[in-house]
């Protein structure tokens, strides 16, 4: 499954017209996946580290610079904030501790738990496996692009699908930042949801009959979302009227007293 997972991966580049063929090679290291490729993509996956905590560090001169934001999307007061240390400190130490000890579990004692037995069939390049399926998060950018028969707009809606995610803050154009206060959007957001499980489905099986058309519809749907639905919600939708501060709401859930502006 690694090896026709490169191999399907890397071929995507050859439906860029004139130069694909030229990049699945430089890519490759050659006509096939063999040792020139691993070398390569071992290089690539040295260097990602790197970039990870590059970013990282520009994401900590963000926080730092702009703060950060929170699930009621207000801008915070004087009274909802408190010191990072020892507040969140301990409770990120906690969550860490948490998390290494279930991943510690499956290192030492379950290794092999969450791997597909297929990885352990040997690369045969004569014989291509049936149902080449990545992993559950990509499924949905994969049946886009099975959605579509043509190679070069399939590949164009593969990555534009992933694309566009990056230009939501540009789409929405709400001022309202929490979904909470937008009754509106909260119904195109769990449509979405519902989209993108069932192109999680309809991706895992064979691109024809009823699953072909399911994928077609979902994958209109998502570029519809963001394109058309995302801008015009924006627009047109009339929030709820957005509390004081971030302790207004929790304060009125636990039945305690506002404290408004004016102090009343």
């Amino acid at each position: 499954m690694s090896f026709w997972g490169a191999t399907v991966i890397t071929n995507l580049f050859s439906a860029i017209p004139v130069v694909g063929d030229s990049i699945v090679t430089w890519l490759l290291g050659g006509f096939g996946v063999g040792e020139p490729t691993l070398n390569r993509f071992y290089a690539l996956h040295y260097l990602l580290p790197f970039v990870i905590v590059a970013v990282v560090l520009l994401h900590l001169v963000a926080l730092h610079r702009f703060g950060s934001n929170n699930p009621e999307g207000i801008d915070t007061k004087p009274q909802d904030t408190i010191p990072f240390h020892p507040y969140y400190t301990i409770k990120d130490m906690f969550g860490l501790a948490a998390f290494l000890l279930v991943y510690a579990w499956f290192v030492f004692y379950e290794p092999g738990a969450l791997l597909n037995p297929d990885n352990s069939i040997p690369a045969d390049p004569g014989v291509t496996p049936a149902d080449i399926v990545p992993e559950w998060y990509l499924v949905p950018f994969y049946a886009i692009l099975k959605s579509i028969p043509n190679k070069l707009l399939g590949v164009s809606a593969m990555a534009g699908s992933i694309l566009v995610l990056f230009a939501v803050p540009w789409l929405d154009t709400s001022p309202v930042r929490s979904a909470r206060f937008r009754p509106v959007y909260r119904v195109f957001f769990w449509v979405l949801v519902a989209d993108c499980l069932l192109l999680i489905f309809a991706g895992g099986k064979p691109p024809e009959g009823t699953w072909l058309i399911l994928s077609r519809l979902g994958a209109a749907y998502y570029f519809l979302h963001f394109l058309l639905v995302l801008p015009l919600v924006g627009k047109l939708e009339k929030p709820l009227p957005l509390p004081f501060s971030i302790s207004e709401p929790v304060l009125i859930q636990s039945g305690g007293k506002v404290q408004t502006a004016g102090g009343a």
